[in-house]
């Protein structure tokens, strides 16, 4: 079938350059109907909107009330993003042949682009007004009610739409948004569900499913729709592919396969720091300190500012015994946010590790200015003053741990009377 209609507009276009050519040849200009078919062919067929523009100016000179051409001229500056000149250019169609149902549609469509939404209910209304059984501009009046939230109008206006054309995708696509944003997520799948049925790559479609999915806990469904979503989906394949390994990641005990779609998503995207820093984090539940710190590091890279990177990848130092890596990042950590006490409590565990008890106290004590009840911090100083020699400074951490937790207290007691 495609074959034969290739064959068809072939046979179109040569018979309408022969005409051409004769024209040129005999001193005649083209006519109307010849500039018509030519545009028309520009603009639909070949998508070369500013070589099809020419043809319907070319009519206008010749018939400037030529509704028509304004209308072919309104679809140029709406498919380049010219919306204030698309929306006069179908008004002008309108103004000089009222009863034009598809120049009110584009309009509509048009006007919500624009976020004139009311114009756009009334574009809408009057194309079906004209012809009751035009299923697109029921389908977008179904989306301007959805602007305005006024939701049952729009689920009626495309349940509407669908009795007219039943296997219209677009349309159960848009449904299927509006039962999603009033928290009808069965009826949201099953309209989706159409959608990709009679659109087989329809990737918003498989994504919307996928949240719906995930709003219900079904996680294996979320994930199946989402994986099939950013195959199709390539401009957000990056985010997609995140949202999976944050899935994976929540359901506990799928740490690799949540590795695997974080990685998806930062081979497409190597800006991704958030993808980044949670690849980090599971490698460090996976122990595979290394790899964390690989991780942690892209993410400095990427954004040396990122919330609580140099604290975090400071404990993946201390988790692989690179004791001066982590004092050098927790000091970092301590530069970028002066007042948290847990950066100051891991540059004091870390100066331990080093046997720098000078500093260690300097960092621990800090810790506690900023946060009395410390208890790791607590701790950790009176295990300083304890190889420091000075066992009266150990005893009065511990008395001040036995306020906030007994168990802590006690292995430092034990400790300190080994």
């Amino acid at each position: 079938m495609k074959f034969s209609r290739n064959i068809i507009r072939i046979i179109t276009l040569v018979a309408l350059l022969f005409l051409f050519c004769c024209s040129v040849f005999y001193g005649q200009s083209p006519s109307i109907e010849e500039l018509y078919f030519q545009g028309v062919d520009l603009l639909d067929n070949q998508k070369q909107y500013e070589e099809a523009l020419p043809f319907f100016e070319n009519i206008l000179e010749k018939n400037p009330e030529h509704a028509d051409s304004y209308f072919q001229i309104g679809k140029i500056y709406q498919n380049t993003g010219q919306l204030e000149k698309a929306a006069i250019s179908f008004q002008k169609s309108i103004d000089f042949r009222p009863s034009y149902s598809s120049a009110f549609y584009q309009l509509g469509l048009t006007s919500l682009e624009l976020q004139k939404k009311e114009d756009a209910l009334e574009a809408f209304k009057q194309a079906i007004r004209l012809n009751p059984d035009f299923h697109r501009a029921h389908y977008g009046l179904g989306l301007v009610y959805n602007e305005l939230k006024r939701y049952d109008d729009s689920i009626e206006s495309f349940e509407q739409a669908l009795l007219i054309e039943p296997n219209d995708a677009q349309t159960y696509y848009g449904l299927g948004i509006t039962y999603e944003q009033i928290g009808e997520y069965e009826k949201s799948i099953d309209a989706l569900k159409n959608a990709i049925k009679y659109q087989k790559d329809y990737g918003k479609a498989f994504y919307h499913l996928g949240l719906n999915y995930n709003t219900l806990g079904k996680l294996t469904e979320s994930i199946e729709n989402f994986i099939e979503a950013a195959t199709l989906l390539s401009d957000v394949a990056d985010t997609i592919y995140y949202e999976i390994g944050m899935m994976y990641r929540k359901m506990g005990g799928r740490n690799e396969e949540a590795i695997q779609y974080l990685k998806k998503a930062t081979e497409i995207n190597p800006d991704f720091a958030d993808a980044f820093f949670y690849i980090g984090w599971l490698y460090n539940g996976l122990k595979n300190y290394d790899k964390t710190i690989d991780a942690y590091q892209e993410v400095i890279k990427i954004n040396p500012d990122y919330t609580y990177i140099y604290y975090n990848i400071g404990w993946a130092y201390g988790e692989d015994k690179k004791y001066q890596e982590a004092v050098n990042a927790f000091n970092e950590a301590v530069k970028k946010n002066e007042n948290d006490a847990d950066s100051y409590y891991g540059l004091g565990w870390a100066y331990n590790e080093l046997e720098d008890y000078e500093n260690a106290v300097k960092a621990l004590t800090s810790a506690i200015r900023l946060q009395p009840d410390h208890v790791y911090a607590h701790y950790s100083l009176g295990m300083a003053y304890l190889v420091m020699g000075d066992r009266n400074a150990a005893l009065d951490e511990y008395k001040i741990l036995m306020d906030l937790d007994k168990e802590i207290a006690n292995r430092l007691f034990d400790l300190i009377y080994q």
